[in-house]
């Protein structure tokens, strides 16, 4: 015969499922948003890399190269509108960017609007 012990109902059960959805309900849907962050810091450090060793390449190379980066990372068709300005005094290069993406939360949808954006100056 089985005894019963204590007054279980069953609500630590409960808690602990309800604990988990949420869980899961954050990494799903966070994945993604933490993805298109991810493409923007790796499509900013190419930015940066560019900028430093822009004397020694043209503007043409430097946006053919990130316009090879932005289509790897799979980044909207604005994201390779990529705008290169040169001073002489102090002398320095800037490379900017600006795209917008859109993200799906499970009751609405929201657009980010990332601006990339690296400057070197040279001596």
């Amino acid at each position: 015969m089985v005894a019963r012990q204590g007054n279980t109902r069953g609500a630590s059960l409960l808690g602990c499922l309800f604990t988990i959805m949420i869980l899961m309900a954050v990494l799903y849907y966070g994945i993604d948003a933490g993805r298109l962050y991810w493409d923007f810091y790796k499509f900013q450090d190419e930015m940066e890399t560019s900028a430093r060793f822009a004397s020694t390449q043209s503007d043409d190379q430097i946006k053919q190269h990130l316009k090879e980066v932005a289509q790897d990372l799979g980044l909207p068709a604005e994201a390779q509108r990529i705008v290169i300005t040169r001073t002489e005094h102090p002398r320095a290069v800037t490379i900017r960017s600006q795209y917008t993406v859109e993200v799906v939360l499970p009751f609405k949808h929201k657009e980010i609007t990332f601006r990339p954006r690296a400057e070197e100056r040279q001596f």
